[in-house]
């Protein structure tokens, strides 16, 4: 090949990997969402789940920070302090009440924190019960980007999950 080829070949190549890294870049950016996703109930395959008339007449006006959703008979709520949450420790504080607003106090809570678009080691703090059907715990969010939250309920043998999705 002459020079201007060889020239011309480079030039492409330099291109193509300066286009490919800025694809990736825009990839990895949605794959790990970040603060633009505020925490929201979802399904266990992460379609998110608007609030129905019970939780709404349940729970009222949800401050931010705080999501809900009804499963089975009972209304879950997830609280996070500090909102919006930091790559650090945080307060998870999950409220459990009936379908009309009665405290359940007889369940165990269990977290377990992922973020769906990498493989992460397992974080699944166990939250003590306090009073009012609130049961609250400390546990780190590793870095930022999108996480989901499962809340694992045992209640008479059986267990239920809820899932919220937040970002950081």
């Amino acid at each position: 090949m002459n020079k201007k080829a060889n020239l011309i070949v480079a030039t492409i190549v330099i291109v193509g990997v300066i286009l490919l890294g800025a694809m990736m870049m825009r990839m990895r950016q949605g794959m790990m969402g970040g603060s633009d996703l505020p925490l929201m109930a979802v399904s266990s395959d992460g379609t998110q789940i608007p609030l129905s008339d019970t939780v709404k007449a349940v729970t009222g006006e949800l401050p931010q920070g705080t999501a809900a959703q009804q499963l089975g008979d009972m209304i879950v709520s997830l609280t996070l302090n500090p909102y919006p949450p930091t790559a650090s420790m945080s307060e998870f504080t999950v409220t459990l009440t009936d379908a009309k607003g009665q405290a359940i106090n007889d369940a165990t809570i269990s977290l377990d924190l992922s973020m769906p678009a990498m493989r992460m080691p397992p974080n699944q703090p166990d939250l003590p019960s306090g009073s009012d059907g609130k049961y609250s715990g400390m546990a780190p969010f590793t870095m930022r980007g999108w996480w989901r939250i499962e809340v694992i309920i045992t209640r008479g043998g059986q267990k239920q999950s809820a899932f919220f999705d937040v970002g950081l």
